[in-house]
């Protein structure tokens, strides 16, 4: 079974699995205080993940991430509060890493 790696902004390696209607991610490569974690934390602790290019299959495990996207975006009254979080943490991990860069710039 293939699964979604993602390096975050230190370079430690993760995966990314699904476990039920949460997302994971286990540790690869790297030191952190914790191996695994919910993928919403990992963002919180360590900002924005750069996804490894996927295969189809690999792309289509992962198509609920998509799918937590869009409920969050077209009916967040029917999105659980996990699935909210998810979706804020990983914007805010967006966000905080393009403020950082923009400070940077000037």
């Amino acid at each position: 079974m293939n699964h979604q790696i993602a390096a975050d902004r230190e370079g430690r390696t993760w995966v990314i699995l699904s476990i039920g209607n949460t997302l994971k991610v286990h540790r690869l490569s790297g030191t952190a205080p914790v191996a695994v974690m919910d993928l919403a934390e990992l963002v919180d602790m360590y900002g924005p993940l750069i996804l490894s290019p996927t295969h189809a299959v690999v792309a289509d495990e992962f198509a609920s991430i998509i799918d937590i996207v869009d409920l969050v975006a077209s009916d967040p009254e029917t999105a659980s509060v996990e699935q909210i979080r998810i979706v804020a943490s990983v914007l805010r991990g967006i966000l905080d890493r393009h403020t950082s860069a923009s400070a940077s710039d000037r």
